[in-house]
């Protein structure tokens, strides 16, 4: 019995309870040094595709033939900004995201080694167009916080579950804050922003 209870405390620190419901996807933070300044570079995903209009990381889905979700980020970020593996400089894990809405981001850093935007062939089916946002405007410039609701809504029977009644009806979860960045009026919001957040204050 010990034996087993020790076997499956292995990497329980880095364990997430009810992984394989959640989509796996990862994201690169890609820093741009263009004339002694840096900046993160940013997507505006084409109007057609899904979330099509909002700023993101270059990223995506794990695919089962992926290695590790470090290719993943890889992989995703040549694929939309058509630049070459060479100019990609991993520095290492960031973190993971855990979101509501059952996705877990896997998140990663490191440079995008380029002198200037125009070495970005961006691919125009996934994107609009790409956005360099000075580091220094994320130092500088505190997002905007509000805060959005979580409603649970029961798809079971609580009387045939023998469940307490106030579960047969909806219930709100804990409000959670969520933050907006305004660059030059393009919105960054969601998961992009709350991973920008995170990042800059550690950055700092």
């Amino acid at each position: 019995m010990r034996d087993k209870l020790l076997k499956i405390l292995i990497d329980g620190e880095k364990r997430i309870i009810g992984q394989s419901r959640y989509v796996s996807s990862a994201v690169f933070i890609g820093i741009v040094r263009i004339e002694e300044k840096e900046f993160i570079i940013l997507e505006k995903r084409a109007l057609h595709i899904r979330q099509g209009g909002e700023i993101s990381f270059p990223g995506g889905k794990y695919d089962v033939e992926d290695k590790t979700t470090e290719y993943t980020a890889i992989r995703e970020t040549i694929e939309e900004l058509g630049v070459t593996r060479d100019k990609i400089e991993m520095l290492g894990k960031f973190g993971s995201l855990v979101s509501p809405n059952g996705i877990i981001l896997e998140v990663y850093v490191g440079y995008i080694n380029i002198q200037n935007i125009e070495e970005v062939k961006y691919n125009s089916a996934e994107v609009e167009k790409v956005i360099l946002v000075p580091l220094d405007f994320f130092l500088e410039n505190p997002p905007r916080v509000e805060m959005i609701g979580m409603e649970n809504i029961p798809m079971f029977s609580t009387s045939e579950l023998k469940l307490p009644e106030r579960y047969g009806n909806s219930w709100t979860g804990r409000p959670r804050e969520v933050y907006f960045y305004n660059y030059q009026g393009e919105i960054i919001w969601g998961l992009t922003a709350e991973i920008i957040y995170e990042f800059i204050q550690k950055y700092r």
